[in-house]
């Protein structure tokens, strides 16, 4: 087995801490619901995580608490209507619903396995406690020598033979020693180095420290009380001090479970591939890069997938029985923040790679998780089913707005009503207008074996006006005598369409001329159509929207249990918070929400929104 650290990568791993809640067992035992929608209940414990997790507007304000609350929930509601439509059309089996769903679960299952192996297998006695809670009141000033020879350090040290020896030795300089004083808050230092400066008397010199990339010898030049710490109430100070000391050995049992379990895993980049494409990042980095942007914009990724199009299938990174192409390496990294100055761009190769290394560890780790059944612990389980439901919402929005459009007529109509200089097209038809649907097939056959159109109107036309002027219309805008006024729009001079059914008539009518009152190859008013269709269409996707919504909800019914969502007590503080994820790397907590309340007071409509 290829072992991770070989090849390519060569640093030590690297990961942010999770800043988690703990779930318990018995948070799962028992539920209350504050609302049904259809088949699916709403839990208080899904509400309020996602109420309180989630930014909102007045939540400030206690007076609006309540109404927020109700208003949070109907949004709840509407999504969870969705999610039974989406079923109902087989979204769940949607390859792009199962594939986010599975990054997710990789997501969740990993912080878990952190919570699991790291988290909870940290143990701090009392006696840890009551010690760092005594050092964490000292604040002691220092004069210390740095060697990165061991063998350096251990020789000075040797000719200290009283505390005075600290000040007047004189250090050989090619030893490359560094002398320097320096303040140490409790928490801050290194381990090593802290645990042997806190068992110093004032003017004792230590012995060769080994920490971080060298040696230390250290000499205490006095003790004073730290502010910082020693202000704090003993409850808060105590609570200060535990988190000092659970993140030190998360960090110690840290190292110790990666080691373990990745001994022998594989994970690789293959250096050609890698070097190209590091160069590539670099080119356009150099050209385009804005150091207070980061790294890996979105911007400069689109243009380093450009400059990699030749090889962007090829495989970049080995991760256990798979591999990732450079097309994939790149979504993995567009808007991970990586800041770099303008004079580090000659690094960029070792920040690639660090960056890279840690996906393929944390890729790895998920692996590790699913094997271990992390996903199917309660608390990851709930998390996952709202992610899944949400997932479904929204690819059941996106099926309406597939099904929503808005015609040229509509739109010169949007424009008009908001821009009443805006002048719209005009056609002119002849048209010929029958009761009888049978009048009209024989004009139609009569006009096939070569009767001309004004002849057949001048026959079967039942309109006087139409019979005696041929048929021939003023001209008149497309938003107009609808239907009509839209199709001749799309037609061409000369084309024939027909019969349409309008009230008890039926109309055949040919295109004799289209005037473009406004210039529809002119930039500006492009520009203006486009900006009108999008704003339109947003409005009508949101009628369509309210429309199904209001349909749905009579369909497969909803209740709210107001008693219980009026006990249900929240924070008035909205936020969007995100999930640190143990190993590294983060997701938004909870699934966003979009407000959702229109179809509360639309009418019901006769036919079906959406097949």
């Amino acid at each position: 087995m290829q072992n991770i650290n070989s090849r390519i990568f060569l640093l030590l791993f690297s990961f942010f801490f999770p800043l988690t809640l703990l779930y318990t067992q018995e948070e799962y035992k028992s539920t209350s619901y504050v609302a049904k929608a259809g088949s699916i209940f709403i839990s208080e414990r899904e509400f309020v995580h996602r109420f309180e997790l989630l930014p909102g507007l007045n939540r400030q304000r206690r007076s609006q608490l309540e109404t927020a609350k109700a208003e949070f929930l109907y949004t709840m509601i509407a999504e969870k209507l969705l999610v039974q439509e989406a079923i109902a059309r087989n979204l769940d089996r949607d390859t792009l619903v199962q594939q986010s769903l599975y990054t997710i679960r990789k997501k969740l299952s990993r912080d878990e396995l952190y919570r699991t192996e790291i988290s909870q297998k940290v143990k701090i006695s009392d006696v840890e406690i009551i010690r760092g809670m005594t050092r964490a009141q000292i604040l002691p000033f220092t004069a210390y020598l740095f060697f990165k020879n061991k063998d350096d350090a251990t020789f000075v040290r040797h000719q200290m033979k009283k505390p005075t020896d600290f000040e007047t030795l004189n250090v050989d300089s090619s030893l490359h020693a560094i002398r320097d004083t320096a303040t140490v808050i409790w928490g801050d230092a290194e381990p090593a180095l802290e645990e042997a400066l806190y068992r110093l008397k004032e003017r004792e010199i230590s012995s060769v420290i080994k920490a971080g990339p060298g040696y230390y010898i250290i000499k205490i030049i006095k003790i004073q009380s730290n502010p910082q710490f020693s202000s704090l109430q003993p409850n808060i100070l105590r609570d200060r001090v535990v988190e000092i000391i659970r993140l030190r050995k998360e960090r110690e049992r840290l190292d110790e479970y990666v080691n373990e379990v990745l001994r022998d895993k594989i994970g690789y980049s293959i250096p050609r591939t890698f070097i190209v494409f590091a160069k590539k990042l670099k080119e356009v980095y150099v050209l385009q890069g804005v150091e207070s942007n980061g790294l890996f914009t979105s911007e400069i990724m689109k243009e380093v997938r450009n400059r990699c199009h030749d090889f962007i299938n090829d495989s970049l990174s080995v991760v256990g029985n798979s591999y990732w192409t450079v097309g994939n390496v790149i979504d993995k990294l567009t808007n991970k923040y990586v800041r770099v100055a303008k004079e580090d761009s000659a690094n960029i190769l070792n920040i690639l790679n660090t960056q890279v290394q840690e996906l393929v560890q944390q890729e790895l780790l998920e692996e590790e998780s699913l094997r271990c059944g992390m996903d199917r612990v309660p608390a990851v389980k709930e998390k996952l089913e709202m992610w899944r439901e949400a997932m479904l919402a929204s690819q059941m929005k996106d099926i309406i707005r597939r099904n929503t459009a808005v015609t040229d007529a509509e739109i010169f109509s949007f424009m008009k009503s908001t821009e009443s200089n805006v002048e719209v097209p005009q056609v002119q038809i002849r048209q010929l207008i029958t009761s009888s649907l049978n009048n009209v097939k024989a004009a139609l056959a009569a006009i096939q074996q070569g009767l001309s159109f004004e002849k057949a109107v001048r026959e079967w036309s039942v309109d006087t006006l139409t019979r005696q002027n041929g048929g021939i219309t003023e001209y008149f805008p497309i938003t107009e005598h609808s239907p009509i006024g839209e199709l001749a729009w799309k037609m061409n001079v000369g084309q024939m369409y027909g019969p349409i059914s309008i009230g008890n008539k039926y109309i055949l009518f040919e295109v004799l001329d289209k005037k473009e009152k406004a210039d529809i190859r002119d930039t500006t008013f492009t520009v203006q159509f486009e900006n009108a269709k999008s704003r339109l269409l947003t409005l009508k996707f949101k009628q369509t929207m309210n429309l199904f919504l209001a349909q749905t909800g009579e369909d497969r019914g909803f209740s709210i249990y107001g008693d219980r969502l009026k006990n249900i007590k929240v924070t008035p503080i909205p936020m969007m918070t995100y999930r640190i994820l143990g190993f590294g790397g983060k997701i938004i907590e909870v699934p966003f929400v979009d407000p959702q309340l229109d179809w509360l007071n639309v009418d019901l409509p006769k036919t079906k929104i959406i097949p």
